[in-house]
């Protein structure tokens, strides 16, 4: 089964991005003016301008990302203190992340 595909090999419907997992699991993201192929997680343990605790939705691998994500992070306000353009929808990908004191851990969801 290919990342985006049901169990019958057929794609996953899309959801709204507010029902996307925040456990470690990689999701394919749509954002806008950045096209449907994203493969995002939630990633916690981030501070923000005001050194508050917070979370964002980050690229697990090489990919672009949009230039108003820093860092790779979609952001509430980035660097230049302008909001990150959000993802919208979202659909499984079969994989989970987990994240490691220094390194990554990939493994197929269960």
């Amino acid at each position: 089964m290919k990342g985006g595909e049901s169990i019958h090999g057929e794609p996953s419907p899309w959801q709204s991005i507010e029902t996307a997992p925040k456990d470690g699991t990689v999701i394919q993201a749509e954002i806008p003016g950045h096209g449907s192929d994203n493969l995002i997680w939630w990633l916690e343990g981030l501070v923000d301008s005001d050194c508050n605790d917070c979370g964002g939705w980050a690229f697990v691998e090489d990919q672009e990302p949009p230039g108003c994500w820093t860092d790779g992070i979609c952001w509430a306000s980035n660097e230049d203190g302008v909001a990150s353009v959000q993802p919208v929808r979202w659909r499984p990908t079969g994989l989970i992340l987990r994240s490691k004191v220094m390194g990554w851990n990939y493994r197929p969801e269960q």
